[in-house]
């Protein structure tokens, strides 16, 4: 258990990155996403060991000859069920926009609010988020960018907190800005709430789902689905010239990110310093293991995959060592 049970959790988060790394780079070249599940780990062991010891003696020559014989063999017939993501569990998992209280939930665990934000949201308060790839393509309404960064200060100032509240069997989700003491802090949470249209005095906004809110007591999160997230992400692959050329799929975006969401490289070869690596047509796609943005990102959508997961059946996977 102390070597295979590792052994297995780094089979499976290798197994995972690539998996989340091939279908982006599929979605960029306009073929659907597959997700197959692990639903099951079962490794049997079996030991065995033979002596064997002969002695044979002849008289009168007092000839002997002793036969001495060991043998034993230890096998391991690991058995991993694997469960295509399809039907009903495909379709929630993929197009259900992210629940906001899941988003800040992010944040409050210490996520960088702009960069959590800017991955999912499509608008705040009806200030629409930039968008890219071939069948949407928009620069970000000016106020969404400096909401962002003043929503960055704050939480680097503490200033941001959420609430979840349960009436009558349902739950509330409330995110709490202001509670800062630096005064670059209170000019940001005064700005941020002159951007966003809410109450200029209230500090605990209701979390809704939504362009637009319905009062000034409301934060609107229009959230994205995982088909989104990785339609987004996509659009940052570097994919080569020839096949641009060719028709197989749309060309690099001309308008540069600062610091884009991640980077994804191709080439003809195989990487040798790579976080993560796949081969595709001919090509090899790959993140930079000393590109920290990136690799945060993969980890990233692997726990967005666990968050918006809404089907029973398989659950997690399970690992089973016989020791009987």
């Amino acid at each position: 258990m102390e070597r295979d049970r590792l052994d297995y959790q780094t089979a499976l988060s290798e197994s995972w990155k690539r998996q989340i790394l091939l279908n982006l780079v599929r979605l960029r070249y306009a073929d659907a996403p597959v997700f197959l599940e692990v639903t099951s780990i079962i490794s049997q062991y079996t030991a065995e060991t033979q002596l064997n010891a002969v002695t044979t003696l002849h008289n009168p020559h007092w000839w002997r000859e002793d036969v001495f014989g060991a043998s034993g063999t230890i096998s391991d017939r690991p058995t991993v069920t694997y469960m295509p993501m399809t039907g009903e569990k495909f379709a929630r998992s993929l197009f259900t926009p992210i629940p906001p209280a899941t988003i800040v939930a992010l944040v409050q665990s210490g996520w960088p609010v702009d960069t959590v934000f800017r991955l999912t949201c499509s608008s705040i308060n009806g200030i629409r988020n930039s968008a890219h790839g071939p069948a949407m393509s928009r620069p970000a309404d000016p106020q969404f960018e400096e909401v962002l960064a003043a929503l960055r200060r704050i939480q680097l100032d503490s200033g941001i907190a959420t609430r979840v509240e349960k009436k009558d069997g349902k739950e509330n989700a409330f995110i709490l800005i202001g509670y800062v003491g630096s005064k670059q802090a209170q000019a940001d949470v005064a700005r941020v709430r002159e951007l966003l249209g809410v109450d200029p005095i209230v500090k605990e906004l209701r979390l809704v789902f939504g362009v637009v809110t319905s009062g000034k007591m409301e934060l609107a999160l229009l959230t994205r689905s995982m088909s989104q997230l990785l339609l987004e992400l996509s659009s940052s692959i570097d994919v080569p010239g020839e096949h641009v050329k060719g028709g197989r799929t749309y060309p690099n975006s001309e308008e540069k990110e600062s610091i884009p969401f991640i980077r994804i490289h191709s080439c003809a070869s195989k990487p040798l310093n790579a976080f993560s690596a796949v081969e595709y047509r001919g090509y090899w796609y790959w993140v930079d293991d000393g590109d920290f943005n990136s690799k945060r990102m993969i980890s990233l959508m692997m726990m967005f995959f666990s968050l918006v997961e809404t089907g029973g059946g398989a659950g997690a996977p399970i690992v089973t060592v016989q020791a009987g």
